[in-house]
C-alpha cells in the first residue's frame, strides 16, 4: 500500500471555536487531522491558558500496536520526556487518560519542518549544516541520557525556527506526521533491538541527505565523521551521541579552505632571471679610493698597473747593465 502523503498541519488543519470540542480541561481549537495510531489537535489548558499540542490515542489501540518498540516501552519514554527541559526537546506537559484516550499534552512547537524548507530549494552552507547537525546530535544526547530513543528521525521530525534554532519532535507517543520512513540501519533491518547507535545512524543519514544541498569538497573532514555514524557496524559508530557531537565540532574547525579570490594578495611568480640584482659579490682586486671598481674600469686600472710596472722593471735593469759594464769604458 502506498506510503500516506506528507500531512501539514497548517495546511490540512481545521478550525474550531474554542469550547465546541473539549478533552478534559483543554479545549480544542484546531483539529490537525490524524495522526499515528491517534489524532492530533491544537488546543488550550483551561487551568493555565497555555496553548499545547494535544495527542489522543484510543485505549482500543494497545492491544492492536505493531510499533518496532512495545506500548509499555513508548508510554514509559513519554514519561521520561516530562523530565527532559532541553530547548531542542517539546516538553511532555501531561499524560492523563480521559474517557476512552490517552491524551498526551507537549509543548507547542512553531517553525516549518524541515522538509519544508529544503522542498523551497534552499541550499544550505557548510556553517549552517553543522550547526543544524550539532544541535539534532546534542538533542538526542539528552534524551539518551534519560533512556529515551526516537526511532523516526526524519526531515519531518526536524522543526526550524525562526532564529535557526532546531527542536527535534516525534519521540515516544508524540509523533504527529505520517512521514516517510527513517533510513534503517542494517541491524533494525534484522530485526536486532534499536539502541542509541540506531539513532545516531538516522542522524547521520539525514545529515548526509542535507550535504546534496549544500557544497562540501570531496576531503572535508565532515564527509568523515558522517561516514563513521552510517556505518553498517554499530561498534564502528560513535559510543554516544555527545561523541559525534564533539567530532562535528571539530570537523567545523579542521576545514579552512583558501581558495584565490579576485582582490586578495598574492605572491607573484618570478621568472629565472628576471629581475634579478647583485646584491654583493667578493672582490678579488680593490682598486684605490675614487678609482673606478670591478667591470671595464677595473680591468683598464689593471692592464695599465701592469704596464707602468713593466716599464720600471725594464729602466731598472737597463740602467744596471750601463752601470755594471758601460760605467768602466772609454
Amino acid at each position: 500500500m502506498a506510503a500516506e502523503p506528507q500531512r501539514s498541519a497548517r495546511i490540512l488543519s481545521a478550525p474550531a471555536f474554542r469550547g465546541f470540542l473539549e478533552i478534559g480541561p483543554y479545549q480544542v481549537l484546531e483539529d490537525l487531522g490524524p495522526a499515528p495510531f491517534g489524532a492530533a489537535y491544537l488546543a488550550v489548558d483551561d487551568r493555565s491558558d497555555r496553548p499545547v499540542f494535544l495527542k489522543t490515542i484510543p485505549l482500543s489501540r494497545q492491544r492492536a500496536w505493531q510499533e518496532d518498540a512495545s506500548w509499555e516501552i513508548l508510554l514509559a519514554e513519554t514519561e521520561a520526556l516530562g523530565r527532559i527541559y532541553h530547548r531542542g526537546i517539546p516538553q511532555v506537559l501531561e499524560i492523563a487518560q480521559y474517557e476512552d484516550c490517552l491524551v498526551v499534552a507537549f509543548q507547542l512547537v512553531e517553525g516549518p519542518s524541515l522538509r519544508e524548507v529544503l522542498s523551497r530549494g534552499e541550499r544550505l552552507d557548510r556553517a549552517t549544516l553543522i550547526d543544524w547537525g550539532c544541535q539534532l546530535v546534542d538533542a538526542l544526547a539528552e534524551a539518551h541520557a534519560q533512556g529515551v530513543l526516537h526511532r523516526q528521525l526524519t526531515e519531518d521530525a526536524v522543526i526550524i525556527g525562526p532564529g535557526g534554532e532546531v527542536v527535534l519532535t516525534g519521540f515516544g507517543l508524540t509523533q504527529l506526521t505520517f512521514g516517510p520512513a527513517a533510513a534503517l540501519p542494517p541491524e533494525q533491518m534484522a530485526g536486532e533491538l534499536n539502541t542509541p547507535q540506531t539513532d545516531l545512524y538516522a542522524v547521520g543519514s539525514l545529515l548526509r541527505r542535507l550535504t546534496f544541498a549544500s557544497s562540501l569538497k570531496k576531503r572535508d573532514p565532515l564527509l568523515k565523521v558522517l561516514a563513521r555514524a552510517t556505518s553498517a557496524n554499530p561498534a564502528a559508530r560513535f559510543e554516544s551521541a555527545a561523541e559525534m557531537a564533539d567530532a562535528l565540532r571539530d570537523a567545523s574547525h579542521a576545514w579552512r579552505p583558501a581558495p584565490h579570490r579576485p582582490g586578495s594578495v598574492s605572491i607573484p611568480e618570478v621568472q629565472p632571471g628576471a629581475n634579478l640584482r647583485l646584491i654583493a659579490a667578493p672582490a678579488r682586486f680593490a682598486p684605490p679610493p675614487g678609482r673606478a671598481e670591478e667591470g671595464e674600469d677595473g680591468e683598464t686600472w689593471r692592464t695599465l698597473v701592469l704596464l707602468v710596472t713593466s716599464l720600471l722593471l725594464l729602466t731598472f735593469v737597463v740602467a744596471a747593465g750601463w752601470f755594471l759594464f758601460g760605467a768602466g769604458a772609454p
